[in-house]
């Protein structure tokens, strides 16, 4: 498979904020050496991590032509969850963009609340959303580690540490991600 790499950094650049745009990249380099680790198209990964915040940025009249577009629905549009709509419409996007193979599309679909059951391209750019930063934190580099020990913990951990973060801010865990915590805490021990 031959990805224009070009264009797909150009298209970011001119769709995202400095900040997201360079989110991205450190996402990009994270997933591809996950990807090395764990015996995965290191390509593939890089790319996937490159466009997984595609329409994260987008306004809400962009995110309803794309829903439209393409009849997306169900809860994930509730205004709970606003902060995950971009995965959904991110992995629509780059089918029609760069008609990218549903690998691709699913990691960058998943990329926010994870689903059951995750292939491995789609643990890989979780992940490395997660812990691809230019400051770490302990809990941060905790989990570094653990995605290179056993990628299924760390995501069990950034899970459970999600929790309680989002009901100190009055907030739920996506009913999907709490799913796959209590399938990754059956899995794993």
């Amino acid at each position: 498979h031959m990805y224009n790499l070009e264009k797909i950094k150009n298209d970011l650049k001119n769709n995202l904020s400095q900040f997201r745009f360079e989110h991205s990249l450190l996402v990009a380099d994270e997933a591809q050496k996950l990807a090395l680790h764990y015996n995965y198209d290191c390509e593939k990964a890089y790319i996937a991590g490159l466009v997984h915040d595609i329409a994260k940025e987008f306004d809400d009249s962009e995110n309803d032509k794309w829903i439209k577009k393409y009849n997306l629905s169900g809860d994930i549009f509730t205004p709970q969850y606003k902060n995950v709509v971009h995965a959904n419409i991110g992995a629509v996007v780059v089918k029609e963009l760069y008609g990218f193979d549903d690998e691709i599309c699913n990691s960058v679909c998943y990329h926010a609340i994870g689903n059951i059951p995750m292939g491995l391209l789609d643990k890989i750019v979780f992940i490395a959303d997660k812990i691809a930063r230019k400051i770490s934190t302990p809990s941060i580099e905790e989990q570094r580690i653990l995605a290179y020990q056993n990628i299924d913990s760390a995501l069990e951990v950034y899970l459970r540490s999600q929790i309680s973060k989002l009901e100190n801010r009055g907030l739920k865990m996506h009913p999907v991600s709490l799913e796959l915590l209590n399938y990754l805490e059956n899995k794993n021990n």
